[in-house]
């Protein structure tokens, strides 16, 4: 029995020992930047005109960094035909602002219901839809490669975490096919992301990205666990996962691309009444968000709900979220 045990503490020392190294190899950001994700179909589901969200937006909020979405079911509404003007006017008024522009492409793109794929992708075999997906990166790539403003390509949002109605994986093969893609066609960085805290990370990362994302929300719902809960992770928990990607030669920059600052809504904003709303998210728990966020050490944070903080304000004369996030986009 002494022996078991004197096994298991040379185990715990051990494996404590490997945890601090993978720490302290994550080099932590002196200063963190940080920088919104804007939908203009979130803008749409609470009742605005998403232009002049979006002008408002960047006029008073000031971010330096925006992640912006190419939405297929919406782009390329009929097989060939391809509307990118709703995109086009997202991205060139970012350049003329001198903003940064993270631009995602792909099947799977951020915000519910996660893959926004169109209509006639659904009648395709399995080989037709990978090479409609491939299509359609392709020739994205090419439309916005003229824009200086985007600074890189993120492709597909958590392409291994399957969440979402109708919204599988991706396969790793495919995910491969895409990076390469996009590498053949120009030369910025390529970006892959996965689940914060039940993605592998390892995985994406195979694909041959140069650029590891990874979400980070501190408050969920899951029926599973009996509602609303809170994630009983410290942030040298991404700190150490950072460290281990970086350790085995993957993610040249680590970034959080979805740093949770809207409640995480059940049935949406419209249908929520505002006291649970503002119960799950406040000035208070945002400055928490973002304590929380600078200590993981990453360097560029990509706040998430703007879309919400403008409701809030213009719908509920309630300023709070966008007065904070206007404080730390500028400090």
């Amino acid at each position: 029995m002494k022996k078991f045990w004197k096994i298991i503490g040379i185990i715990l020392i051990l494996g404590l020992a490997l945890i601090l190294f993978f720490y302290f190899r994550f080099k932590p950001a002196s200063k963190p930047e940080w920088g919104l994700t804007f939908s203009y179909r979130e803008a749409r589901g609470l009742g605005f005109d998403w232009k002049t969200m979006y002008l408002d937006i960047l006029a008073d909020l000031k971010p330096k960094n925006l992640r912006l979405m190419t939405y297929w079911d919406d782009i390329e509404r009929e097989r060939g035909n391809y509307d990118f003007s709703i995109t086009d006017q997202l991205v060139a008024e970012a350049q003329k602002q001198n903003v940064n522009v993270l631009l995602v492409v792909g099947r799977k793109q951020p915000r519910w219901p996660e893959c926004h794929e169109p209509g006639w992708y659904k009648e395709l075999d399995q080989n037709a839809q990978d090479q409609a997906v491939l299509d359609f990166i392709k020739t994205s790539v090419e439309h916005f490669r003229p824009y200086t403003a985007i600074t890189q390509w993120q492709v597909e949002n958590e392409p291994n975490f399957s969440f979402g109605p109708g919204c599988p994986v991706i396969s790793h093969d495919l995910l491969r096919r895409e990076v390469d893609l996009v590498r053949s066609l120009d030369s910025r960085p390529i970006m892959v992301t996965d689940s914060g805290d039940r993605g592998s990370w390892i995985g994406p990362m195979k694909s041959g990205a140069d650029n590891f994302g990874f979400t980070l929300y501190r408050l969920s719902y899951d029926e599973k666990y009996g509602g609303y809960y809170k994630y009983p992770l410290p942030p040298a928990f991404y700190r150490v996962r950072a460290g281990i990607l970086q350790t085995l030669g993957y993610g040249k920059e680590i970034s959080d691309v979805e740093l949770q600052m809207e409640p995480w809504f059940t049935n949406g904003a419209l249908n929520t009444p505002l006291a649970t709303q503002n119960s799950l998210m406040n000035p208070k728990v945002f400055n928490q968000n973002a304590e929380f966020a600078r200590k993981t050490g990453v360097g560029k944070h990509y706040l998430w709900g703007v879309e919400w903080w403008y409701w809030m304000a213009k719908t509920n004369n309630d300023w709070g979220m966008w007065e904070a996030g206007k404080e730390l986009l500028n400090n």
